[in-house]
């Protein structure tokens, strides 16, 4: 990664550009912290009775969004498109029409931003529908305009995805002026990210050599024209890779990267309670790495999302002690640094599973579906109706049920974002330390913060184990939880910042 960064700066000084400046700190230029909340439009909400979410659904029921705490939303995608999932786009200067228009895009945007409240969009460029005008030309003609938009091989071009994904060639200055094109449209709309699709496929064609290399000055090149206008604008790269290694080359051009390996280290020292003795030092672990490439990333953590089975679905979080489990991921979710995202459904414990090619009759042939199904709203005048129920959640609590328990995991969630978002000792900053006194199951690390006059210190611990553990810790002020820490369970503690180090 090293050589790679002196590779970068030796061209941006070359070509007389100026590399993006480090913040000196997340407070000081509008942080990109947020508590985002990953949303599938067919799924959430149905505004004209057609079974199907739309943008006008999100709108009229983003109070309970900011009642749970969210402060940013993270939208699959919404451009046109053949394939019910919306990642093969026909036209991303427009709105799939079962979703509405681009008047009900902005007026969600500006709804939102009164309710404190940021858009993020996935913006899927490594490749288009083979039905888009663009490739449609430049297949029916060797002229075409658009013929280097792709890469071809004889008649067809390549392929990373199945299901009539085509790849861009993003070395074509065409392709590339139109991506930056798109990215000016949807942030003079007012959208505040952007979830970049395959990102460690952009360059990994057949023939191609130094992919990652490629990759990482392609989004540093993004970024910086995003970043041009819109300095306060987040991106956050998918690069699906289980190593974080893997991510730290592709931190010079994202300002974030969707993070794997925490997914992994929380549904397995949680879930299955593989190694519960390493959680904090696994953490750490990859903290550290992303922090020795740039001390002011913005980590991205999450537990499950779209690609994957949902966490109810997971082992370990599925049996007698589920729920405890569940809750417990959703504490060290929130506590970690960095902007923790939510899949929708998981806060109330959806389940949900890939099939592979299953035939569901009355809807046909269905893969991930399953992953992405409606969310429960116990509100037939809203509730999504496009997919079948398989019955995975017929025992799944609905939204007013699990909101009028405060037992529930709904509650949990909007516990646990109420104290994040009330602390800058767990919003901002990439402090992150373990606890001396780790042992076996009993995990916890320090959280710290400090701006101008802020300056905040908190100790979180958790119990990995089904055996009730008494604390006698120093601390200022019991936050959340007790120091009588019962199975899966979590205490927060406020302690004094000039003491950290009898902590750590």
């Amino acid at each position: 990664m090293k050589k790679i960064l002196s590779l970068l700066l030796l061209v941006l000084i070359l070509t007389g550009c100026q590399p993006k400046k480090e913040a000196v700190n997340l407070a000081e230029i509008n942080p990109q912290n947020d508590v985002y909340y990953q949303l599938f439009v067919r799924s959430f909400a149905d505004s004209d009775g057609d079974g199907i979410g739309d943008l006008n659904g999100i709108t009229e029921n983003l109070d309970y969004l900011e009642d749970l705490g969210i402060t940013g939303i993270w939208l699959m995608p919404i451009n046109p498109s053949p394939a019910y999932h919306g990642y093969s786009v026909t036209n991303y200067y427009d709105i799939d029409p079962e979703y509405g228009t681009l008047d009900d895009f902005q007026n969600l945007i500006d709804t939102a931003k009164e309710k404190g409240i940021t858009i993020m969009i996935d913006l899927v460029i490594n490749h288009t529908s083979d039905q888009h005008p663009w490739y449609v030309d430049a297949r029916n003609s060797l002229s075409s305009p658009y013929r280097n938009y792709y890469i071809w091989q004889g008649s067809t071009a390549f392929s990373s995805f199945a299901g009539g994904m085509v790849d861009l060639n993003l070395e074509d200055e065409a392709v590339k002026t139109e991506i930056k094109n798109i990215f000016d449209f949807y942030l003079e709309m007012g959208v505040r990210g952007f979830r970049l699709d395959a990102a460690k496929h952009f360059f990994d064609k057949p023939g191609v050599s130094a992919v990652t290399l490629k990759n990482a000055f392609f989004l540093l090149e993004m970024n910086a024209h995003v970043k041009e206008n819109y300095p306060d604008s987040f991106i956050t790269s998918e690069v699906f890779e289980y190593n974080h290694e893997f991510n730290l080359d592709y931190l010079i051009g994202s300002d974030s990267i969707l993070d794997f390996t925490i997914a992994s280290i929380i549904q397995n020292r949680i879930g299955v309670g593989t190694n519960t003795y390493q959680l904090a030092s696994s953490i750490k672990r990859v903290m550290d790495d992303y922090k020795a490439e740039n001390a002011n990333y913005v980590a991205s953590p999450f537990i499950t999302n779209h690609d994957l089975d949902r966490i109810a679905s997971m082992s370990g979080f599925n049996g007698a002690q589920g729920l405890e489990r569940m809750k417990l991921a959703a504490n060290v979710l929130l506590t970690l640094p960095g902007s923790p995202f939510i899949y929708y459904g998981d806060e109330i414990g959806m389940k949900g599973y890939r099939y592979e090619g299953t035939n569901v009759p009355g809807y046909g042939v269905v893969y991930d579906e399953y992953r992405r199904q409606p969310l429960l709203w116990g509100n037939p005048a809203i509730q999504t109706t496009w997919l079948p129920s398989d019955g995975s959640n017929a025992n799944t609590a609905d939204i007013p049920t699990q909101l009028a328990n405060p037992n529930s995991l709904l509650n949990q969630y909007k516990t646990m974002i109420e104290l994040r978002n009330s602390h800058p000792a767990l919003a901002y900053g990439n402090y992150f330390e373990p606890f001396k006194d780790n042992q076996g199951a009993l995990q916890g690390y320090v959280r710290y913060y400090q701006y101008e006059d802020t300056e905040e210190a908190i100790l979180v611990i958790h119990n990995l184990g089904v055996t009730e553990r008494i604390l006698d810790i120093p601390h200022e002020e019991v936050l959340y939880g007790s120091l009588v820490l019962g199975a899966f369970q979590t205490v927060i503690l406020k302690i004094n910042p000039s003491q950290i180090g009898d902590y750590i």
